[in-house]
């Protein structure tokens, strides 16, 4: 069944009555003896699922925490030589926050 409506609770109640109806096609056939045909349901993903599925493949093969940026900064701290500029943090978070606002238009728009 392919979805395409903007009422996905439509979507549902015609799955829904449609799943119901094999149901009772296959029920009846089987109170008569009569072999039945397994059919599953077919799952067909969109360019941009496939897309969303391998950039989620790829987050979870990506580390946790940078190793070698944490050691440098540790180092930096115990020496005493770590300062933090106030200024480039602030820059940063509002690029982040641009970027990830950026990204949920894009989402957004897909949709």
């Amino acid at each position: 069944m392919k979805v395409n409506s903007q009422n996905p609770s439509i979507e549902l109640n015609a799955y829904v009555k449609q799943v119901r109806q094999q149901q009772k096609t296959a029920d009846a056939a089987q109170s008569a003896g009569q072999p039945t045909q397994e059919k599953g349901d077919k799952v067909n993903l969109s360019s941009q699922a496939r897309e969303v599925q391998q950039a989620s493949e790829m987050l979870k093969s990506m580390p946790d925490v940078r190793t070698e940026k944490v050691e440098k900064v540790k180092m930096e701290v115990d020496k005493g030589t770590y300062k933090v500029v106030g200024a480039q943090v602030a820059t940063d978070m509002l690029k982040e926050s641009f970027e990830n606002n950026m990204i949920l238009q894009k989402v957004n728009t897909r949709v």
